[in-house]
């Protein structure tokens, strides 16, 4: 990482997990498996070369199939943004939740209002990365950015909503809350206080765990695990509406929406 950062001109200046999935992204579009043009225009101009279209061909068979998960959950969420986008008739809300340097507001730039969430170390980062990115290719790529420990949520204290609300969020719009890989990382406590606000606020997407709210892994073949991820939501009133699973159902992707 040193070395690909040594004269970063994006002002990343962070060595995170998430810059690894930037990269990622990067290669894996260059390669066709995604589409995101914005992640490459995001990396130090120095070193990005590693990962262009030329050289993302050629990678390793073996290793962009080691890359499936990231290049399926994206092409997942991808999707469900585009069906959500679709059905809207006025401007509708787009929430990144743990958004690290997701590409979407850049993506879909115009069809939504964004609002990221993340640590605040992580959106000053993000920030910065923007900043180069606006300047790189004259698109305003706008989001808004709320800065918040999601652990924070398991104790007293404003829910998500209405911290999202003191950041310009309206609960009378269409809203969709997207779950990356983030409920690994968060106290059980916070997951169940973060999915029961989004549930309550818009539609959900996710390529995330639900261990920590009583979803366990039931083994390789998918029914099982389909099944008991629609009854989590169906006890929460909503309807999965699109679902596949990954590690023996250790990972959901799931789309959910009203019954």
């Amino acid at each position: 990482r040193a070395r690909r950062y040594a004269f970063d001109d994006t002002g990343a200046k962070d060595s995170s997990k998430n810059l690894r999935v930037l990269w990622t992204r990067a290669a894996l579009a260059g390669r066709g498996v995604i589409d995101d043009d914005v992640a490459y225009e995001c990396l130090p101009s120095a070193s990005r070369w590693l990962v262009s279209p030329e050289n993302a061909k050629r990678l390793p068979d073996g290793l962009v199939e080691k890359l499936e998960w990231i290049g399926s959950r994206t092409t997942f969420l991808d999707a469900s943004v585009d069906e959500f986008l679709a059905k809207q008739t006025e401007t509708p809300q787009i929430v990144v939740v743990g958004a690290g340097y997701d590409t979407r507001a850049a993506r879909y730039a115009g069809y939504a209002d964004f609002f990221e969430i993340d640590r605040p170390d992580a959106v000053e980062a993000k920030r910065r990365v923007l900043e180069t990115y606006r300047a790189r290719s004259a698109e305003a790529a706008p989001v808004t950015h709320l800065a918040l420990d999601l652990n924070e949520l398991a104790g007293p204290g404003p829910g998500l909503t209405e911290r999202l609300a003191a950041v310009g969020f309206d609960a009378s719009k269409p809203s969709l809350f997207l779950f990356e890989a983030v409920l690994f990382y968060l106290a059980p406590p916070a997951v169940a206080a973060l999915l029961d606000a989004a549930l309550g606020a818009g539609d959900v997407a996710l390529t995330d765990s639900l261990t920590k709210v009583g979803v366990t892994p039931r083994g390789p073949a998918p029914p099982p695990n389909r099944a008991a991820c629609a009854a989590y939501f169906e006890a929460k009133g909503r309807a999965l509406q699109r679902h596949d699973v990954r590690w023996g159902g250790a990972l959901h992707y799931a789309e959910v929406g009203a019954r």
